[in-house]
């Protein structure tokens, strides 16, 4: 066999997702800045993309910059990751740190309890929705994100990217890191409602 056929060959091997899982977390936060600093054209092209599609030359650009072990079989999973965090970018900041969807002290399950209001003594995404995100597979999944990610944005609400893109990327690839990820998230969704429940009691 020559050379060209055995590269091709390792290439099909890699991780589908990124040749260093490990960096996933940190790709997401370098591409939630760099998406935080776009100007308002860019970043509505971003809003407005179809992940699956990636048919724009603002989201490539980005990928290269932030992502360049690439490879193909991930390309729309990062290009959702780079959907939601523009939904969830803010326009109306000062700066890139008012502006950005990457709160790495906000978990993605408290921010789905409080939907940008820290006083909420009931869920901003209720828990029948929220199971319904949970056991969802597939495009479907890919679907309720997406609203997620819009609904976050609406509020203002920010949370840790990493935790999201984690969960995103090892969907369909990794059962056990993703299954993990759900874990995680439903640990801090619930225990925001279990909070909130006592303070709820504590004023009646």
């Amino acid at each position: 066999m020559n050379k060209a056929n055995d590269q091709h060959d390792t290439e099909n091997e890699l991780p589908t997702q990124h040749v260093k899982p490990s960096s996933w977390g940190k790709v997401a936060a370098e591409l939630a800045y760099e998406i935080s600093i776009l100007n308002r054209g860019d970043l509505a092209t971003l809003r407005r993309m179809d992940p699956d599609v990636l048919d724009n030359a603002v989201v490539w650009r980005l990928l290269a910059q932030t992502n360049p072990h690439l490879v193909p079989k991930a390309e729309s999973k990062w290009g959702l990751v780079a959907h939601g965090i523009a939904l969830m970018t803010q326009t109306g900041g000062a700066d890139a740190a008012s502006r950005t969807a990457h709160n790495p002290k906000m978990s993605v399950g408290k921010a789905l309890f409080y939907g940008g209001d820290l006083s909420r003594t009931m869920p901003f995404y209720g828990e029948r929705r929220f199971n319904c995100l949970l056991s969802a597979r597939g495009p479907i999944l890919r679907t309720l994100m997406a609203r997620v990610f819009r609904m976050m944005g609406n509020t203002g609400q920010s949370f840790d990217w990493r935790e999201m893109a984690r969960w995103i990327l090892s969907e369909e690839y990794d059962p056990v890191a993703s299954e993990k990820m759900r874990r995680r998230i439903a640990r801090n969704y619930f225990w925001e409602e279990n909070a909130a429940s006592k303070k709820r009691q504590t004023q009646d």
